[in-house]
C-alpha cells in the first residue's frame, strides 16, 4: 500500500515539475553576472574611482586678505606734524598658488589606474561565482539522475514483492524474505527524502547566486557535457587568462604610478601674490606683485618623498614576487587536477565497460534463476541492491569528474 501511494504521489508531482521553466547553464551564469549584488558592488567602486579623477587638476583656493599695513598706533603726533594728515596704508591682498602640471598629470594617472583594479577584482569574483554555480548545477543534474535510478529500482522491488507475495501461499518463499523486500522499499523512501533534500539545497544555492527568490522552482538540463577545454597552456598564456594575475599586474601599475606621484614632489610649485595699498594722508598709493616658488629639493624637505619613493619600489618588488608565487601555485594545482582527471576518467570507463554491465547481468541471471525456483529471493534482492549501489557510485564518480573539470576551468578561467 505504501508503495502504491508513493507512485501516486510521484505521478501527481509530474505535471507540476513539467511546468517548471527550464534554465540552461548559460542562462544561470548570465543571471549571476548581471544580477548578483556581490558583482554589482565592483561597478559602483569603479565608477567612484573614475569620478575621483576629475579632482586631479584642482587648484588650491585663492586667498584674499585686507587690513592696515605699516600704520602707526599713535596717529596724533603724526597729524600735528603733517597738518592733520595721518600716516599708513590700507591694504588688500590676493594670493594664488599655481600647481605644477607634471604633479597633476601624475596624480591623474594614479587615480585613473585604480578603476582597472576594481574591474579585475570583479572578473576574479565572477570566476569564483561561476565555478560555484556550475558545481551546484551539475550537482542538481546528478541528483535528478540518482532519483531516476531509485525510481527504477523501486519498480523492480515492487515487481519482486508481488512475486514473493504470490508465491508465499505455496511455500515457495519465506516471510522473512518478504519483510526484507518491504524494508528495502522503506529504505528507498529514506533515500528519496535525502536526495530531494539535497536537490532542494542546490536549487536554493542557485537562486541565491542569481539574486532570485530562494523558493523559485526551475528545471535544469540533465544532459551533462562530455567534452572540455584543451590541455594546460604555457606560463604566458596562463598569466593572460587569470584575472587574479591581471589584478596583480594592475596593482603593480598602481604602485608604479603612486611612486611617480611621490617622485613628482621633487618638482617645484609656484605662486603669485598681488598687494594693493591705499595710502592714508600724504602716503601715496602703492602695490606689490610677488612671484613664489618652492624648493622641495632642499635636503630637509626631500627626506619624505625620497623615503616614500624607495618604499614604493620595495612594494612593487613584493607584488612581482606575489605574482610569481600565484603562477607557481596555479601551475601546481593545474598539474594535480590533470592527474586527478585522468584517474577519474579511468574509473568512469571501468564502471561503464565492466562494473555496471556485469552487475546488471548478475541481477538478470539471479532473477531468472528465482523465477525458475533455483535461487532464493534474498539473492535477487542482494544482486539488485549491488547493481543499484554501483549505479549510484557511478553517478558520484561522474559528479566528482564534473567538479574536477569545474576546478580545472576555474584555474584557467575558461
Amino acid at each position: 500500500m505504501l508503495n502504491y501511494l508513493k507512485i501516486i504521489l510521484l505521478l501527481l508531482a509530474l505535471p507540476a515539475r513539467a511546468q517548471q521553466p527550464r534554465l540552461p547553464l548559460d542562462s544561470v551564469l548570465h543571471a549571476i553576472q548581471t544580477r548578483n549584488p556581490a558583482l554589482r558592488q565592483y561597478d559602483a567602486r569603479a565608477r567612484a574611482k573614475d569620478a575621483a579623477v576629475a579632482g586631479a587638476t584642482t587648484w588650491e583656493p585663492p586667498k584674499i586678505s585686507a587690513g592696515y599695513w605699516m600704520t602707526p598706533y599713535n596717529q596724533r603726533p603724526i597729524k600735528e606734524m603733517n597738518n592733520g594728515q595721518g600716516m599708513g596704508m590700507q591694504m588688500v591682498s590676493v594670493e594664488q598658488q599655481l600647481p605644477n602640471p607634471a604633479k597633476q598629470r601624475a596624480k591623474r594617472d594614479y587615480l585613473a589606474s585604480q578603476a582597472a583594479v576594481e574591474q579585475a577584482d570583479q572578473t576574479a569574483s565572477f570566476n569564483e561565482l561561476r565555478a560555484r554555480a556550475r558545481t551546484l548545477y551539475y550537482g542538481r543534474a546528478v541528483l535528478e539522475k540518482k532519483l531516476k535510478v531509485l525510481d527504477e529500482s523501486d519498480v523492480l522491488l515492487d515487481f519482486l514483492l508481488k512475486i514473493a507475495q504470490a508465491r508465499y501461499p505455496y511455500n515457495q518463499t519465506t516471510l522473512a524474505s518478504i519483510y526484507q523486500v518491504q524494508a528495502r522499499v522503506a529504505q528507498h523512501g529514506n533515500d528519496h527524502a535525502r536526495l530531494y533534500g539535497q536537490l532542494r539545497q542546490q536549487t536554493i544555492g542557485l537562486n541565491t547566486l542569481m539574486a532570485r527568490n530562494p523558493e523559485d522552482e526551475f528545471a535544469v538540463d540533465t544532459l551533462l557535457p562530455t567534452s572540455f577545454a584543451g590541455p594546460y597552456p604555457d606560463t604566458a598564456a596562463l598569466a593572460a587568462r587569470r584575472s587574479d594575475v591581471r589584478r596583480l599586474d594592475r596593482s603593480l601599475a598602481v604602485v608604479r604610478l603612486s611612486q611617480q606621484v611621490e617622485a613628482s614632489r621633487r618638482r617645484p610649485d609656484f605662486g603669485l601674490r598681488y598687494d594693493h595699498m591705499n595710502g592714508i594722508g600724504n602716503t601715496p598709493n602703492q602695490f606689490s606683485v610677488m612671484g613664489m616658488v618652492t624648493l622641495p629639493f632642499a635636503p630637509w624637505s626631500a627626506r619624505e618623498y625620497k623615503a616614500n619613493t624607495a618604499a614604493l619600489g620595495y612594494e612593487a618588488q613584493a607584488v612581482q614576487q606575489q605574482r610569481a608565487s600565484l603562477l607557481n601555485d596555479a601551475a601546481g594545482r593545474i598539474t594535480t587536477l590533470q592527474s586527478d582527471l585522468r584517474v577519474q576518467r579511468e574509473q568512469l570507463l571501468n564502471y561503464e565497460r565492466g562494473v555496471l554491465p556485469a552487475l546488471r547481468k548478475t541481477y538478470q541471471v539471479t532473477l531468472l534463476a528465482y523465477q525458475q525456483n533455483t535461487a532464493q529471493l534474498p539473492a535477487v534482492v542482494e544482486a539488485l541492491d549491488a547493481w543499484l549501489m554501483a549505479r549510484l557510485q557511478y553517478l558520484d564518480t561522474q559528479y566528482e569528474l564534473m567538479t574536477l573539470h569545474v576546478r580545472y576551468d576555474q584555474e584557467l578561467e575558461q
